[in-house]
């Protein structure tokens, strides 16, 4: 059985995030409910996705591989603003790292410093720079979301909310139209959110295809940023942004 135009689209969507949800699917699509589910019936059939509470996932099997497909996607940009972003933190700054691949990239740029606190629901962060015992890392623990290497739900909202960081750095899934930073599910969006208020200096790191997708959760307008590290040029003169290139 051949794929329509919107199973190919959730598909491609689903290599980027861990849970689509059938409300948001058939507002992206403007079609029914109805006409989602039959589209996730299909695929669940196929093998290709599963359900899990209102919507899809990927299949378990395909989560860490598809995770390892993502960092690479745009390595050289993201490998440029990571290292864009490493050479502005200070020696001696707590920093909170979030969601996303991107981030994950900074990681990499800070193994070999010294004098660092880091704060993270991110796996993969913990597990880079746990390589390094002239770091303290401190990992928040709630719920694994396996196909983003990362914790959510409300015990990593309250952990990260004893800190006080210098800096946070978090990614996003999309920015929208209006110059919001946005994700796809709330429980991303409450994490990135509440780093974003536990720090002093809020910076953002999103390379240009972020421009050029939607999402439906709103984090904070890309002004609320003091940095936003990009190589996407087409931003208003009152963004406060680092162009990065590789």
């Amino acid at each position: 059985m051949g794929l329509n135009w919107r199973q190919r689209d959730i598909l491609s969507q689903l290599a980027d995030v861990e849970h689509l949800e059938t409300d948001y699917l058939a507002a992206h699509f403007s079609v029914t409910t109805q006409t989602i589910r039959r589209d996730i019936n299909q695929l669940c059939a196929l093998g290709l996705a599963r359900r899990h509470h209102g919507g899809i996932n990927m299949p378990s099997a395909q989560a860490n591989s598809d995770y390892q497909r993502r960092l690479e996607r745009h390595r050289g940009i993201k490998t440029a603003i990571a290292q864009a972003v490493a050479e502005r933190i200070p020696d001696g700054a707590t920093v909170m790292l979030g969601i996303g691949t991107t981030v994950s990239a900074i990681a990499e740029q800070l193994l070999t410093r010294r004098d660092l606190r880091v704060i993270t629901n991110n796996v993969q962060i913990a597990h880079i720079l746990g390589a390094n015992s002239d770091l303290e890392i401190w990992l928040a623990g709630g719920k694994l979301r396996a196909n983003d290497q990362d914790m959510v739900g409300h015990s990593v909202i309250q952990f990260l909310s004893r800190f006080q960081a210098d800096i946070a750095i978090i990614g996003c899934a999309a920015v929208s139209e209006e110059g919001w930073a946005c994700e796809f599910s709330p429980d991303e969006a409450d994490v990135s959110g509440t780093m974003l208020e536990a720090a002093t200096a809020r910076w953002l790191v999103a390379d240009g295809s972020k421009w050029q997708r939607s999402a439906p959760v709103k984090v904070k307008t890309l002004k609320q940023f003091d940095y936003v590290f990009t190589d996407h040029t087409e931003l208003a003169s009152d963004i406060a942004f680092v162009p990065c290139a590789f």
